[in-house]
């Protein structure tokens, strides 16, 4: 019984010597493995982490350029009407700052640059100016001044010569000119003919006059869109 106990006991620690073997080799075989192919892999792990946090990392740019001026769209240079939309181009999200006859307002451009604006005019001559100020608060050089004039005044208009009601005879008053004036850089329209209007605002038309009454309309219309009208009526007896 002793020496089988014994026998037993021997084997068993055989056993356990090639299970530690076994362990111990494995374990080297791990370890090599892992510093063959664990290292640079984690090194590669790592760089591609580091390169997210770069990739995430908001990058700020010092903006110190300012805006252009803002870019107006044609206005009339006289008016009638009064109000008056004012629209242009400029940076996009930029703030446009208006000055309209020394009183300021602002507008914000949209995603294109464009903006617009309607103000109310004053009476006879009326500025404005603009400039713009980007998102990084940059502000831009003043733009152009633009001036309009409102004039709701209809222009003058004089018939000089004939006067209304006059009669004609014969071949030899069978054309007449019909002289007059109104202001200057008017516009004038006889029967819806234009006629030149001299510097001083003066005006002529020969025509020829047909049989009986003979009817002109004489229209003037100044740059602000305000017109006057007379009827001038003459008769003519062959």
């Amino acid at each position: 019984m002793p020496y089988q106990y014994s026998r037993r006991i021997r084997t068993e620690e055989k056993k356990n010597i090639r299970k530690a073997r076994l362990f111990i080799f494995l374990t080297i075989l791990l370890l090599a493995l892992f510093f063959v192919f664990g290292i640079p892999s984690i090194a590669k792990f790592a760089a591609f982490l580091t390169e997210i946090r770069r990739t995430n990392t908001k990058i700020e740019v010092s903006d110190n350029t300012p805006p252009p001026p803002p870019r107006f769209e044609p206005l009339p240079e006289f008016t009638k009407e009064d109000k008056v939309e004012i629209s242009g181009q400029t940076e996009a999200g930029a703030i446009v700052k208006l000055f309209v006859n020394n009183k300021e307002a602002e507008v914000i451009a949209n995603n294109q640059g464009h903006f617009n604006y309607t103000f109310t005019l004053n009476d006879r001559e009326n500025t404005l100016q603009a400039k713009s100020v980007d998102q990084a608060g940059n502000e831009s050089s003043d733009s152009d001044k633009i001036t309009v004039f409102l004039d709701k005044d209809a222009p003058t208009l004089t018939i000089n010569k004939p006067e209304d009601g006059s009669q004609f005879y014969g071949a030899n008053e069978h054309q007449i000119v019909i002289e007059g004036a109104s202001e200057e850089d008017a516009a004038v329209n006889i029967n819806s003919r234009m006629v030149v209007v001299e510097n001083d605002g003066s005006f002529s038309l020969y025509t020829t006059l047909s049989e009986g009454e003979n009817s002109f309309s004489i229209k003037t219309r100044d740059k602000a869109g305000n017109e006057t009208e007379k009827t001038l009526k003459v008769t003519f007896n062959p």
